[in-house]
């Protein structure tokens, strides 16, 4: 069975247990959760849109922390991803600076 692009908030609301009402109020409090909306403002939430979902769930149903605690917890968890996409860029701006002088080194020099 292929999955679909997008889901409605009933649809949304069974699959994760929740109030349809309970999915709305989380949008307010977490705007990482921001599902696209039709024109006729019938919300479409992807795959990702319920992954964040189910995240801020676990956060105050299992670990029983506060609204703000979770949007707390949240950002540090968005600014580890941050810092390590950085990082990730550098190292391969460093690599390839590397690789060109390599290859610099390789050639062979003419002295005329």
């Amino acid at each position: 069975m292929a999955k679909r692009l997008y889901y409605r908030i009933k649809e949304v609301a069974d699959r994760v247990g929740e109030d349809a009402s309970t999915i709305r109020y989380w949008e307010v409090e977490f705007p990482h959760i921001a599902p696209s909306t039709t024109p006729n403002g019938t919300r479409q939430y992807t795959e990702k849109d319920i992954q964040r979902i189910m995240a801020v769930q676990h956060l105050l149903r299992e670990k029983k922390l506060t609204i703000s605690g979770a949007r707390a917890e949240l950002k540090s968890h968005q600014n580890k991803v941050e810092l390590r996409s950085n990082t990730l860029t550098r190292l391969r701006l460093i690599h390839s600076r590397l690789l060109d002088l390599r290859r610099s080194l390789d050639e062979p020099t003419r002295f005329n």
